[in-house]
């Protein structure tokens, strides 16, 4: 049986070893062009967010700050952030079955920091969608006509595409834009259809710049893989949810108020 610590170091070591195994060997073309367009067309949708996570165990909470990537895909403030940032449960990775009774993490205090502002916004959970592996916030008070990424102005993502992840550092590094290659390795329609890709969680987009789908860690799957005695390190890569169900998905939470009150 593991316990809190044993837990959390599991999620940290799957956690660098998805980020660290699967390194995209990058071509040795010129991507000056690409990054230049890239960052001009949508550096300013990539924000940081920062909460604070409340891990409980075993009736015992310990509450702690995090942060993440967050894309700014309404002109109003709607964000959209993985789910894995406003829950956690634990107790499928450690080999148990999701909602099992185990360690758990909620986060609450969001905040948002726009490009360019030194200001941290407050930010409220509007709804979350476990199966995709999407949640999203929407800034209290937002500023009008924020740059965002047009979801519905999407690509069709392919096995053997290319494709490109902004992400911004921390605000310790000058809060800038990076960017990162990618490449998708096949496609799976079991149990829905997704894409297995080599790359960088976040927003994924093709060599234009139209986004091709979300992609982030299946800690399931790698939990799985690990276990196997002959280590089948197949379906230990990230995962693309394609662009069509992503936009398709923040549409219907755009309609939605925030799910809870003012933190």
């Amino acid at each position: 049986m593991f316990n809190r610590n044993n837990r959390v170091n599991v999620f940290v070591s799957i956690l660098l070893l998805a980020l660290t195994c699967n390194v995209h060997a990058q071509s040795f073309s010129d991507y000056r062009p690409v990054y230049k367009a890239m960052v001009q067309k949508h550096g300013d949708a990539v924000v940081t967010v920062k909460f604070v996570m409340a891990i409980n165990s075993a009736g015992k909470e310990q509450r702690i700050e995090d942060r993440t990537q967050a894309i700014v895909v309404s002109s109003d403030g709607l964000l959209l952030v993985p789910d894995r940032a406003v829950s956690f449960d634990f107790s499928a990775m450690a080999g148990g079955k999701q909602g099992e009774a185990g360690m758990v993490a909620k986060s609450s205090e969001f905040r948002v920091r726009l490009v360019d502002s030194e200001d941290w916004l407050a930010a409220d959970l509007v709804t979350r969608d476990s199966a995709l592996g999407l949640a999203w916030l929407r800034i209290r008070n937002s500023p009008k006509n924020l740059h965002f990424v047009d979801l519905s102005q999407g690509g069709k993502p392919e096995p053997g595409m290319e494709f490109f992840t902004l992400l911004r550092t921390n605000e310790e590094s000058g809060s800038v834009p990076l960017w990162r290659p990618g490449v998708i390795m096949g496609e799976t329609r079991v149990p829905k259809l997704t894409y297995l890709v080599d790359g960088m969680p976040g927003l994924a987009f093709d060599i234009a710049g139209k986004p091709l789908g979300y992609v982030d860690v299946n800690f399931s799957s790698i939990s799985a893989a690990r276990s196997a005695m002959g280590l089948d390190m197949a379906n230990s890569t990230l995962q693309l949810t394609p662009i069509d169900k992503v936009a398709y998905a923040t549409a219907q939470a755009a309609k939605l108020p925030v799910a809870a009150a003012a933190n």
